[in-house]
């Protein structure tokens, strides 16, 4: 097992790197094209962070490992809200725009309550199994292009005008900042999930749990690292965008991908698991309601002893 963890700490190295590099990258692409932040990281910044998770979910589909295909998605929007938003605000306060709160937190709220809809064919339907098929499936991507219409509309409509003098990066330097960095993410995060794997099968873990927890952890660390660096230079947008872009890029075009490629059976997913996932986001959504719109670092600690009970509840039913 030895190897196992060795490659364990390249992946982290490696999707630390490639988290620095995406956000200088991304930043500035955003300066060079006057498009905001906040869209950057909702969308370039989001998908970017994700490729872990879609290149998981993809290969478990493929594998015929629905469980960890679906509880990667489900564990990484949870790992995003729990811990990603609320280390970050401990690290700094996290000042929300109203238009995220209005329309990309409901969004991401709708697209975790859809995949419930669509993952639970007994409750819905008393139909056995559940299973999300490849209809649902393309279902689930119809709303990814929706998404991403909106994005590029609010882009083009909410063009930031730098006025700092502050040199300039080469475009080109720029796109290979933020490929080099995709590519470091991507790779790191793959190593990093598979060696957590195969030391939790060691351990003998159900794919289940393994979904949920230590691959969600795994595929989540790039929006970590991202989060993380993006918070300590004050760029509050930036975190909140990659959140909440990022669980919306897992659930419309990771979920949605995986399920179109291959049918996924529901057998160690719960309506628990879902159901927690969706309390955090409405907690997020409630948090951000009343002015100022803030994320204080009291807000995170109560995010933290979320995910530790969910943890501590997962555990406590192995």
């Amino acid at each position: 097992m030895l190897h196992h963890f060795f490659l364990l700490a390249l992946g982290i190295v490696l999707v630390n790197y490639g988290a620095k590099y995406l956000v200088s990258g991304a930043s500035s692409v955003a300066k060079r094209f006057k498009v905001s932040d906040l869209a950057i990281g909702l969308t370039i910044v989001a998908f970017g962070t994700s490729a872990p998770e879609l290149v998981v979910s993809v290969v478990a589909a493929k594998s015929g490992q629905a469980d960890v295909a679906i509880g990667n998605v489900v564990g990484s929007n949870l790992v995003n809200i729990c811990l990603i938003l609320g280390f970050s605000a401990i690290l700094a306060p996290l000042r929300i725009h109203s238009s995220t709160v209005w329309k990309e937190i409901p969004f991401s709220l709708m697209g975790i309550i859809v995949a419930f809809l669509v993952a639970n064919d007994i409750l819905i339907d008393n139909d056995a199994p559940s299973v999300i098929s490849r209809s649902d499936g393309l279902v689930l991507l119809c709303f990814l292009f929706i998404y991403l219409y909106y994005m590029f509309e609010m882009a083009l409509e909410n063009p930031v005008v730098d006025n700092s003098d502050s040199p300039q990066v080469a475009v080109w330097l720029s796109v290979a900042m933020v490929g080099g960095g995709v590519v470091a993410l991507a790779i790191g995060g793959d190593v990093f999930v598979e060696s957590a794997v195969e030391i939790a099968r060691w351990l003998g873990v159900s794919e289940a749990v393994i979904g949920l927890t230590l691959v969600s952890i795994g595929t989540s660390v790039p929006e970590l690292a991202t989060s993380i660096v993006a918070a300590r230079r004050g760029n509050a947008d930036l975190v909140v965008g990659n959140v909440v872009g990022s669980n919306i890029f897992n659930v419309f075009m990771i979920l949605g991908l995986s399920a179109a490629i291959a049918p996924l059976p529901l057998a160690g997913i719960t309506a628990t698991d879902f159901g927690t996932c969706v309390f955090a986001t409405v907690l997020l959504f409630v948090f951000c309601l009343k002015k100022p719109r803030v994320i204080f670092r009291w807000k995170g600690i109560v995010f933290l002893l979320i995910y530790a009970t969910y943890i501590s509840y997962l555990l406590a039913n192995l």
